[in-house]
Parts: C-alpha cells; structure tokens; sequence
C-alpha cells in the first residue's frame, strides 16, 4: 500500500471512528509535531546563517522552544556549535520517531488498541504532564494490567458495605 493510500485510510478511519478522543489525539499530535518540526527547522536555518555570518566567531545551535525529546538535547550539548553533532541528533530523532512508529504505533493498530491517543502520550506526554518519559512508557506497556487493577478497585469499591466488616479487619 502507498503512503497515499496509508493517509487515505487513515483519514477515513478517524472520520468515522466512533471514539472522539483517538480524533482528538490525533489533532493533539499533529499540532506538537508540526510545531516542534517547525521550531527545529527555524533553529536549524538559524544555525547555517549564523555559521554563514563574518562577523559571528562561533554559532550556537539554539534549543530554545524546542519539544524535542531529552536525548536530542543531551546530544546537543555535547557540541552545540558542530554540524556532525547537529547531524546526529537529526538522525536520533528521525529513529526515535520511526522506533515510535513500530513499537507504539503498528503495535497498537494491530491489537486494536487506541494507537493516535498511545502514540500522542508516549511521544509528547513527558512534554505535557511534565513526568519522566519511562513512567509513560511503563504504562503503555502494562496497560492490561494497570486498566485490570484499576476496574478490579472500582468494583471493590462499589461493592464495600462499611456495615460489613472486611475479612482482614476480623484478625
């Protein structure tokens, strides 16, 4: 299938999708990606003008505004005045981004599971929630288990009687 067909599909899915919140995740991810792919070329094209300027000694690449993932930073802060280092951290992102597709994406298009909602938080949720990027990942990967514990406590619940002592409380 072409990658046109892929968008086709994907639109006709999300327009008829009875779950208005994998539509809305789906906008919620292409706003953050389309801003943080804006801010990344306007750092880059910053960056080569710098380096184009007489007058300047020594550009910086800039991560202000920036909604990359940690990683892109600590790459860049390794040099932030070298292409090779800029370079790589492209690369970096370019694979996270791909890894993101595989592992998160396809996965959850496979099984069924709410793949624009899974995709949006695992890839900006840190940005978002401001939490560590591992606890996000955590829960997509545990996530039968966490939503089982969680409706087996709702039920506990609605069913707890204060009247009726607990078997624990007897001892």
């Amino acid at each position: 299938m072409s990658l046109k067909e892929n968008i086709g599909q994907e639109k006709n899915d999300l327009m008829k999708n009875k779950k208005p919140y994998e539509t809305a995740a789906f906008i919620i991810f292409a706003v953050l990606f389309v801003q943080q792919i804006a801010f990344l070329l306007y750092r880059v094209i910053d960056f080569f003008v710098d380096m184009a300027n007489p007058v300047i000694t020594t550009a910086y690449f800039s991560q202000t505004s920036l909604t990359t993932p940690v990683f892109f930073g600590r790459i860049i802060n390794i040099s932030s005045s070298s292409v090779i280092v800029l370079l790589v951290a492209i690369a970096a992102l370019v694979l996270w981004y791909y890894l993101i597709y595989l592992l998160v994406f396809r996965y959850c298009a496979k099984h069924g599971y709410a793949k624009w909602t899974w995709t949006a938080l695992v890839v900006f949720g840190p940005t978002i929630f401001l939490i560590p990027p591992y606890i996000i990942f955590a829960a997509y990967v545990f996530r039968p288990f966490l939503f089982r514990f969680i409706k087996r406590a709702v039920q506990e619940f609605k069913e707890y009687d204060k009247d009726k002592p607990l078997p624990e409380e007897n001892s």
